[in-house]
């Protein structure tokens, strides 16, 4: 008889977060494993606000030590098949190395930068510790390979959740809107000040936009969802949109990001800046290309008059993202069968 695989994720948990999301793609891999978690989002949600701050940009003060106490009282005494660390930039290198003599496995991801931002020098002085390091950023790849040997790393990119992110509306019952959901940032102001006068409507969601929503308060075309579009309410509004706004951030080159596959996994026209990460996913009539705002603005006005047009993007986009393997399941089994684990075969 075989035995049972015991295996632990360490990684916030809290509903309606991408690291859940993994953590439950991890989980459909290894079924009939054992599995233990460590929700590192308990103690840091906690503590006072000036606390996680610092933990946040300096990774120090209380909520740091918080987070590793918090991790090594609750680490098992016996060995473990696998242990999955999800973004953990605050543990101590002593943590690291006691997780690591716990572990057959050891395995490291991150969706985020590690070095361009989220550096961390905890991270940096344990790194080498891990059997994979998993990043989905390609321009910090140099950096990685300072650290990590090139059989440890591992790039890859980012996914949607096909659990969470499907269509949820048919075509017909969408509202002919763009839609952005995420933080805002001064690029991303005006992408959506661009929409609104072609007179585009547009629905925005996220933290930071007070002050470009007072600023257009008498803009009938413009709708907020809320500073929290998290999980199922944040799937909704994709897929009840005509089309999603793919818009990465400006702090650094990102190539693609999260929305690049969520939004057409919901069944939405993708509208996209090219790259050429985004290129060897999608081809030209799978989604909404533009180099400029006001390109984006004639485009996405043009479509909302067209819903024929509209309506074949969208279906191809949406084929397109599902022949991709760009999920957390697929992911999952990048990542764990070179390892020589024996992934579940109906992901």
């Amino acid at each position: 008889m075989q035995r049972q695989l015991r295996c632990l994720y360490l990684g916030i948990r809290t509903p309606g977060t991408t690291s859940r999301l993994r953590s439950d793609a991890l989980m459909r891999a290894l079924p009939a494993a054992r599995w233990t978690e460590i929700d590192t989002d308990v103690p840091f949600s906690s503590a006072f606000r000036v606390w996680r701050s610092l933990a946040f940009r300096l990774r120090w003060g209380p909520a740091v030590r918080a987070i590793n106490q918090y991790v090594l009282e609750r680490l098992p005494s016996e060995p473990l098949d696998l242990i999955w660390v999800d973004k953990g930039v605050c543990l101590w290198p002593v943590t690291v190395r006691r997780i690591r003599k716990l572990a057959a496995c050891l395995v490291y991801y991150t969706p985020d930068t590690s070095f361009l931002h989220n550096s961390s020098r905890f991270f940096n002085r344990t790194v080498c510790l891990y059997d994979r390091v998993v990043t989905t950023k390609s321009l910090e790849l140099g950096e990685f390979q300072r650290l990590v040997s090139p059989e440890k790393l591992v790039l890859t990119t980012q996914s949607y959740d096909q659990q969470l992110h499907f269509p949820r509306v048919s075509f017909a019952d969408k509202r002919p809107e763009a839609v952005f959901i995420g933080l805002c940032e001064p690029a991303r102001e005006e992408c959506v000040a661009s929409l609104l006068n072609a007179g585009v409507s547009v629905r925005i969601g996220g933290r930071g936009w007070e002050s470009f929503l007072r600023r257009r308060q008498r803009d009938a075309n413009l709708f907020f969802e809320g500073d929290a579009v998290f999980g199922d309410h944040y799937a909704d509004v994709l897929s009840k949109a005509s089309i999603g706004l793919g818009l990465v951030t400006r702090r650094f080159a990102e190539l693609h990001t999260t929305r690049t596959f969520e939004i057409p996994a919901c069944g939405t026209a993708l509208a996209t800046e090219s790259s050429s990460e985004v290129s060897r996913i999608f081809g030209p009539g799978d989604a909404i290309f533009f180099r400029t705002f006001a390109d984006l603005s004639a485009q996405c006005a043009r479509l909302i008059k067209q819903p024929d047009r509209l309506r074949q993007l969208t279906e191809c986009g949406y084929r397109r993202v599902l022949d991709s393997g760009c999920n957390n399941d697929g992911m999952v089994r990048q990542v764990l069968e070179p390892l020589g684990f024996a992934v579940a075969e109906n992901l």
